[in-house]
């Protein structure tokens, strides 16, 4: 309990690097004059996901994230700890969408 201070601190942070960083991605499809959201987002947010392989092979895939994540999470938290959660969850949080995209899409 003597933490929670630090916990809201660390999740405002958490949370406005998110919103900035929408915002960023709608300002730059505006400003190159595309639409700030495109159908592909609507698919990869709200679609059905498409798995185009067999379910052994999915889960094969699936392990192979999850050790890749598990390594990953492992180093960023002995670089990154020092400078706070904030920073330490946005790099894990980019580094897992990028290993299940690789991995699972």
């Amino acid at each position: 309990m003597e933490h929670i201070g630090y916990y809201l601190w660390e999740g405002i942070t958490f949370s406005t690097i998110l919103f900035v960083g929408t915002a960023l991605l709608v300002l730059r499809r505006k400003a190159s004059g595309g639409p700030a959201f495109t159908d592909h987002d609507q698919q990869l947010f709200f679609g059905d996901p498409e798995v185009r392989f067999s379910k052994a092979r999915f889960c094969v895939n699936f392990g192979i994230a999850l050790l890749l994540c598990y390594l990953a999470s492992s180093l960023e938290y002995l670089l990154l700890a020092p400078f706070g959660a904030g920073i330490l969850a946005t790099a894990q949080l980019v580094t897992f969408l990028g290993i299940v995209k690789k991995w699972l899409c």
